[in-house]
């Protein structure tokens, strides 16, 4: 989703990016704490399972339906690994875009010498992440 804000200085701009990052962080926070709770799950499953094939009982898993949407897809039901492996996903991608803010605010950083002269920022926004700043002079 790309969007368009204004600014009226660089530390505003720095500081958007700022609240940004730690409200990342912390939704990034979050999900590593569920993923360490899908783990556990995962390695219980696992000795479960070990326990009941040396006992000789059938283990089969039940198997997770998946449907694929047009623009998403949907999973019921699904085995603790397999929701791990989907939310490591997505943390791999919040953690990428943490990243990438950090990078781009070292980098106007040093526009923050300019100091306030009158410079009207535009930045486009695509997901969450500057692609493009305008600068122009009021």
């Amino acid at each position: 989703m790309a969007i368009i804000r204004e600014y009226s200085n660089i530390s505003e701009l720095l500081k958007s990016i700022d609240d940004t990052i730690a409200e990342y962080r912390r939704v990034l926070g979050e999900l590593l704490k569920k993923t360490e709770e899908l783990r556990v799950k995962s390695e219980q499953e696992a000795k479960l399972k070990a326990v009941l094939s040396k006992l000789g009982a059938p283990v089969t898993p039940p198997s997770p339906t998946e449907i694929g949407l047009r623009s998403v897809k949907l999973v019921i039901n699904p085995l603790p690994q397999q929701e791990l492996s989907l939310i490591e996903v997505a943390v791999e991608a919040l953690n990428n875009k943490i990243t990438a803010l950090t990078s781009i605010k070292k980098d106007i950083e040093a526009l923050s010498a300019l100091g306030d002269i009158g410079i009207k920022i535009t930045v486009i926004y695509v997901d969450d992440v500057p692609k493009n700043i305008i600068l122009k002079f009021a």
